[in-house]
């Protein structure tokens, strides 16, 4: 891997490329060291999902190695379109009863998701962008 590859398509989209990955690897690797996949499970399972406490070492899984991934900037997209779909899917289960705001009026709300989808959408259209050699659109 060439250290120039990390810095691509931009500066700009690599830096929050890179700063993303850490925010999903440090998200993973806190449920893991504070040992609280079992409360994720049972939360999971109490929103209807089956398998719950699987469902939560899956999510675990792909964010901290999805995170290492994305900040190595392989396989981008696709962790993109993960990340977009358990987010979107946190918001609708989760977030979207507690209003907008994360802290302040309101608390758990969706502001951050919202942010967090944004930057995984311009970063996905950027390395897609890229992928096609479409340099002119950057």
């Amino acid at each position: 891997m060439s250290v120039d590859n990390l810095f691509k398509p931009s500066y700009s989209i690599a830096a929050l490329r890179m700063m993303m990955g850490i925010i999903f690897i440090l998200h993973a690797a806190v449920r893991v060291y504070n040992n609280t996949l079992p409360g994720f499970g049972f939360f999971l399972e109490t929103k209807g999902f089956p398998f719950g406490f699987y469902l939560a070492w899956a999510v675990t899984m792909f964010e901290l190695i999805g995170g290492i991934m994305m900040f190595l900037r392989y396989l981008v997209r696709v962790f993109c379109i993960g990340e977009i779909i358990i987010l979107i899917t946190g918001i609708v289960t989760v977030h979207a009863e507690n209003g907008w705001f994360v802290v302040g009026r309101s608390l758990n709300g969706i502001e951050y998701s919202i942010v967090l989808i944004t930057i995984l959408t311009a970063i996905f259209i950027a390395e897609r962008k890229a992928a096609r050699n479409i340099s002119h659109l950057l």
